[in-house]
């Protein structure tokens, strides 16, 4: 049996506004059990002020257990401690078809060095 594993989705909510009238942003965390993790591309940097950069691409299937909200802007934290970017602001598929437990595919990036 696929068993998932548990990562971190770390969004913000509005929480109020400054004088100015500008959006005060509050950092959220929620934890999400069952998640399957597919290792994805990996490329060395090629720019010259970052020689040492990589780049890292993962994908994550969410369980349909999840009570799906906009991940746009989010960030995920896996197992390792590594957090990656959401990619756009995906959504769960769609047409009555469950034939597996999970049904959100969440594109990550990150870039580090």
């Amino acid at each position: 049996m696929i068993r998932g594993m548990t990562v971190t989705i770390i969004g913000r909510t509005q929480s109020g506004l400054d004088p100015g009238g500008d959006p005060i942003w509050t950092e959220t965390e929620e934890r999400v059990d069952g998640v399957l993790i597919q290792d994805g591309t990996q490329a060395n940097g090629t720019a010259s002020t970052s020689p040492e950069g990589i780049s890292v691409d993962r994908t994550i299937h969410m369980p349909r257990s999840w009570p799906y909200h906009s991940l746009r802007g989010s960030r995920i934290r896996l197992p390792d401690g590594v957090e990656y970017t959401v990619i756009g602001d995906p959504l769960p598929y769609d047409g009555g078809l469950a034939p597996t437990r999970w049904n959100l595919t969440v594109q990550l990036h990150d870039e580090r060095g």
